[in-house]
């Protein structure tokens, strides 16, 4: 948040230090593009993980508490 508010001209009057504490405006666009790509990639991952494991069965394990795990089969002979 603070490298988006460091990018905004309108705040230099404001808050003066705040660009030059992240080394000027192009390294606070920087800063902000590496955090921004970094938390949507977080919540990208993690949407895939829940859709590959079970969506319904991680729903129920969030609101009751109780995992299935669905028995394996054996090869019999």
């Amino acid at each position: 948040i603070l490298a988006g508010l460091a990018m905004s001209p309108a705040l230099d009057s404001l808050f003066p230090w705040l660009p030059a504490a992240f080394g000027g405006r192009q390294s606070a666009r920087t800063i902000h593009f590496i955090c921004a790509w970094t938390i949507v990639m977080f919540v990208l991952v993690h949407i895939a993980m829940v859709l590959l494991s079970g969506v319904f069965n991680n729903l129920r394990a969030m609101i009751t508490g109780r995992y299935a795990i669905e028995p394996t089969r054996s090869a019999e002979p």
